[in-house]
């Protein structure tokens, strides 16, 4: 998963559904009920992402009995560290400097934010 691509919001929807999950594997019911109802979508709708997110390599799935179930592959902090460096790289020349001076450069951070930031920073050097 080296080189992921930025999910379409749907399917990435349908990721934090199966990473927030307490148990694997869930089925197509379970999603239906957890995050199909709440978009609107009709089952074939939530299968087609389904389809497209193990394509992708995110999720695999195997049938047993009448149901389909399905495994997460993909990390959600990798996913989300991947996705957020390509932003820095494509958007800010991969500077964090840049892009928090485009962020905060005309509204200044407050003290708090400041010392936060600072611990942070030490935190990681």
């Amino acid at each position: 998963m080296d080189n992921i691509r930025k999910l379409p919001e749907a399917e990435f929807d349908v990721m934090v559904t199966l990473w927030d999950c307490k148990v694997s594997p869930v089925n197509t019911a379970y999603l239906m009920e957890n995050v199909g109802k709440q978009k609107g979508w009709k089952a074939p709708t939530l299968i087609s992402f389904l389809s497209r997110l193990e394509e992708r390599g995110f999720i695999h799935s195997e049938k047993k009995g009448k149901e389909r179930y399905y495994y997460v592959d993909a990390h959600k902090d990798s996913y989300i560290r991947n996705i957020t460096l390509d932003f820095l790289q494509r958007y800010h020349s991969g500077s964090f400097v840049k892009m928090m001076d485009m962020v905060y450069g005309k509204n200044s951070l407050s003290s708090k934010e400041l010392d936060e930031m600072l611990r942070w920073l030490q935190q990681q050097y």
